[in-house]
């Protein structure tokens, strides 16, 4: 049934594209199938992450401290690694060339960035935010917290209680897999009309090396090591993981991806719950590998486009800086767009290509979050060790 499932999704994926672009703005009138959907899932995201973590803390004892710092460790040198070879390929082919900026387009404001305003970031404002999944960080240590306390003090009647929320959150889950590809029809078929052939067009080279350099990446960082270090087969692996690439393709939204990153994890992969539990959801927060293709693709196009010399200091400073942005990126208002022009302000590049790229983003952040999925996938299986095919 999953089988049948998983390509009536790929079916609708294909169909919604086609739908946008021949009915054009008829298909609005579905838009709110998929805000529904979307809708949904985000209310999920702050349940999921308290019951799942709270769970796995309580069930494997205080011995799992060190599986968040060695996930902290995986995701970080996942990124540089991601990094380092993306880069390679933005300075090979340098798709700046020929690139022509025309004088309509808008720029985008950077907004403040520092330490302070990061942990102020990380702190909730209000009550709702919890429920609509914008203080995953907090969250995920207070429920780490409670985790700990409730193993700590044996809390069991706390315990049973969460576990029978677990239960029914599994329900909703499952009963939201069925709905998702009437979810995916819609927003991809208005993900395409809104596009426009023209901003697309304009914007083909860009494009054209994110998901070149997004697809190597993919191959040597997330896949070859599970290969190599889990023994796990390619064929077998990719198929496990092309339903949620689906998902996280149409929704480009880890947090909406996440129960279903949990699901494959644990009952298409074996890995030990406990291990799913933590790294998954700290891999929602931190997510990485799409993100090193973001920075370095935006970083080095337009230190090209506008003629700055990237020596040596300037590479480690883009490195760092996107390393540290990237990880406090869920704590920080106005998505990808406003971390981008925060990222090229704070390397004294300018800020004039933010507008054509704020055109193009929605289809790089298909990409981009599709990879962070797929890193917190492969994270979770390397750090488990049992997992296997």
């Amino acid at each position: 049934m999953q089988t049948k499932l998983s390509l009536i999704t790929l079916a609708c994926l294909f169909l919604g594209a086609l739908s946008g672009f021949f009915l054009q703005e008829q298909i609005l009138a579905i838009e709110v199938l998929g805000t529904i959907y979307l809708d949904a899932l985000k209310l999920l995201v702050f349940p999921v992450i308290v019951v799942y973590v709270i769970s796995a803390v309580y069930e494997s004892g205080s011995n799992k401290g060190a599986l968040v710092w060695k996930a902290v460790l995986l995701f970080a040198v996942l990124f540089v690694v991601s990094f380092l070879i993306s880069s390679g390929i933005v300075f090979v082919l340098n798709p700046a060339d020929h690139f022509e900026l025309h004088a309509s387009e808008t720029t985008v404001e950077a907004t403040s960035f520092s330490a302070s305003s990061i942990l102020l970031n990380v702190l909730p404002k209000d009550l709702a935010g919890f429920f609509m999944g914008r203080y995953l960080l907090f969250s995920i240590l207070v429920s780490y917290a409670v985790g700990f306390l409730a193993y700590r003090f044996k809390w069991d009647t706390f315990i049973a209680g969460i576990n029978w929320l677990k239960k029914y959150i599994n329900l909703i889950l499952k009963a939201l897999m069925y709905y998702a590809p009437v979810a995916v029809f819609s927003l991809m078929g208005v993900s395409v009309f809104r596009f426009g052939a023209d901003v697309l067009l304009s914007g083909l080279a860009y494009i054209f090396v994110a998901y070149l350099a997004g697809l190597v990446v993919l191959a040597l960082v997330m896949i070859l090591p599970v290969k190599l270090f889990k023994g796990i087969s390619l064929l077998g692996y990719v198929k496990k993981l092309y339903p949620v690439w689906l998902i996280s393709f149409s929704t480009c939204s880890s947090a909406a991806t996440m129960p279903y990153t949990l699901k494959v994890c644990k009952d298409d992969l074996q890995v030990n719950p406990h291990v799913a539990d933590i790294v998954v959801p700290l891999g929602c927060t931190i997510h990485m590998c799409g993100g090193a293709i973001s920075f370095s693709l935006l970083g080095i196009f337009c230190a090209h486009f506008f003629g700055v010399a990237i020596d040596p200091l300037l590479y480690a400073t883009m490195l760092a800086s996107a390393l540290f942005i990237n990880m406090a990126a869920p704590g920080i208002p106005g998505g990808g767009i406003i971390i981008g022009a925060t990222y090229l302000q704070g390397l004294g590049i300018p800020l004039d290509f933010m507008g054509f790229y704020s055109g193009i983003y929605k289809v790089l952040d298909m990409l981009y979050t599709t990879l962070n999925v797929t890193g917190d996938i492969s994270a979770c299986t390397l750090l488990d060790k049992g997992a296997s095919l």
